[in-house]
């Protein structure tokens, strides 16, 4: 592996412990040719069963302080889980509840609210989803409209949340809302609330692939108290900013992508007719594309843990796996048989146990949307422009 090289006795150690809990404990029944094309997404089921089965040592919180049930992993540690575990094809844990709030009530929450909010993660018991994107505002967190009106001592949040992933699994969702009317991004707030309380309530979106990731949360009359708030009224932006940092950045996704190019190219060497003559190219430059993301994803990912890191590394790495993941469903789509794409009318639903379209396919239009969400890639361009500005200014 190209990270070996790196790794000191302890982390070596460390990653011959990981290959070998992975031997035992990885179902051969959890590893699926779907879950190569997931590239971000969690599948739900497989998801919890691979979760528990890394409880016991904490690896599912890998990174968390042992006090909160995490595992206290160094950074290379953390790596290795992420990356051999995308390599071998181990589902992905959502990362909602784990890589998201969760990192947030640490850096922000009080005590008592990680008290309340951290052990349910850890255990599994809680299944948190996002509430930012809404409808009309895009990639632009700034103009959400949902919002949360004080009332005495409570706060009745009205609106919507769009695009809202894992919602029919959730029962927390943690939310941004305006708690004034004007358009300042100061007047935006955190909020953590429970998915069965009244006024809450969740209408599914199915993708033309046939999934049902995503959903539309519609809020009416949604009464919170003031101790829902995270970091304090008009801190919103702010905790916002913390959390897009990590969900821009601080994943490892180069060996799930390794794995799927390396299925491609398999089958593609598998296959007695039908490969193009601008496939085997097209593939060896693909090589070379995702070699330098793995490069620089080891490098400014979760290896970051230095004095001169900057806002902007996180900006590559999610313009990084995003391109070269839509580069590789491209790839993927010039060696598709007829007959394949074909099934996108003619599938049962995933519910049902089957793909209602070729799986390439589907991943080719699922991950169409990866260079929008999580702020498109034309703003991480942006954002990294004006980083660079900023240092030599």
């Amino acid at each position: 592996m190209h990270f070996e090289s790196a790794l000191d006795a302890a982390d070596r150690a460390f990653l011959d412990d990981f290959r070998a809990f992975m031997d035992e404990h990885l179902d051969p029944a959890l590893v699926t040719e779907e879950d190569l094309l997931r590239t971000q997404v969690a599948d739900h089921y497989r998801s919890e069963a691979w979760e528990a089965a890394m409880r016991p040592h904490g690896w599912q919180a890998a990174t968390w302080p042992k006090a909160y049930g995490g595992a206290e992993l160094n950074a290379m540690q953390n790596y290795i889980v992420l990356y051999e575990g995308g390599l071998r094809g181990a589902p992905l844990l959502s990362p909602l509840g784990l890589n998201y709030v969760g990192p947030v009530v640490l850096h922000f929450g009080t005590e008592a609210q990680k008290a309340e909010v951290l052990p349910g993660i850890t255990s599994g018991e809680d299944k948190w989803c996002q509430g930012f994107s809404e409808p009309g505002s895009g990639s632009d967190l700034g103009s959400v409209r949902t919002f949360a009106e004080r009332r005495g001592d409570s706060y009745v949040i009205n609106g919507s949340k769009i695009w809202t992933t894992d919602a029919h699994h959730a029962n927390k969702m943690f939310v941004l809302v305006r708690t004034a009317r004007e358009n300042a991004k100061s007047d935006l707030s955190f909020m953590l609330l429970d998915m069965d309380m009244p006024g809450v309530s969740v209408e599914p979106i199915h993708l033309m692939t046939g999934d049902h990731e995503v959903n539309q949360v519609f809020f009416d009359d949604v009464e919170l108290t003031p101790d829902r708030l995270v970091a304090g009224e008009g801190e919103g932006w702010a905790v916002a900013k913390y959390l897009l940092e990590i969900e821009r950045g601080a994943f490892v996704y180069g060996g799930r992508l390794r794995r799927r190019f390396q299925h491609l190219v398999d089958r593609a060497r598998g296959m007695e007719a039908g490969v193009p003559d601008a496939f085997w190219p097209a593939a060896a430059e693909l090589d070379l594309e995702l070699l330098a993301y793995e490069v620089t994803e080891f490098r400014l990912g979760h290896l970051t843990a230095r004095e001169d890191q900057t806002r902007g590394e996180p900006n590559i790495i999610k313009i990084g796996f995003t391109e070269v993941m839509q580069h590789i469903d491209e790839l993927a789509l010039m060696i598709a048989r007829p007959e394949e794409l074909y099934r996108i009318e003619a599938g049962a639903s995933r519910s049902q146990g089957g793909l209602p379209m070729s799986t390439w396919l589907a991943a080719y239009f699922n991950n169409r949307a990866a260079t929008v969400y999580g702020g498109s890639n034309e703003i991480q361009r942006e954002l990294i422009f004006r980083t660079i500005r900023k240092s030599v200014s």
